[in-house]
């Protein structure tokens, strides 16, 4: 079963997500990360690719050809989704493929709309029996 971690009151998703990121690959582990349209996910890319200025976070889109080669991918279509590891959603709307993964981690910022989305998909997963973590990242870090 999917383990579901939720981090709350994200004031930086691009940092966090560079965080967890580099957490996966230091594990040797796959990420695929989720975003809302392609100049997100290009957008995002740059980030990691930028993390610090003494490393980076190597990525491709999910549709280019070294995908199958590089162990974190950004995609905003599920069709392009080729990892089952970790998934990390930064789409306000409920995923269907979720359950493929291992890991899946739903980050929410402090909009009011945010949260109002992240609720539904919290009370989804609950409500299917999936164990969920909760993380304020106003109190804690990872």
């Amino acid at each position: 079963m999917t383990s579901i971690g939720f981090y709350f009151n994200v004031v930086d998703k691009p940092a966090l997500v560079n965080q967890l990121v580099q957490k996966a690959l230091r594990q040797h582990r796959q990420a695929t990360l989720y975003t809302s349209d392609e100049a997100s996910a290009n957008q995002l890319s740059e980030s990691l690719w930028q993390f610090e200025p003494t490393a980076f976070n190597a990525n491709v889109l999910a549709h280019h050809p070294f995908a199958s080669r590089t162990p974190v991918l950004l995609t905003w279509q599920t069709e392009h989704m080729q990892q089952d590891d970790i998934l990390i959603n930064l789409q306000a709307s409920q995923l269907t493929v979720f359950s493929r993964f291992k890991h899946l981690f739903e980050l929410v910022g402090l909009e009011d709309e945010d949260k109002s989305e992240a609720r539904k998909r919290f009370m989804f997963y609950r409500d299917r029996g999936y164990e969920i973590k909760s993380v304020d990242m106003l109190k804690k870090s990872i």
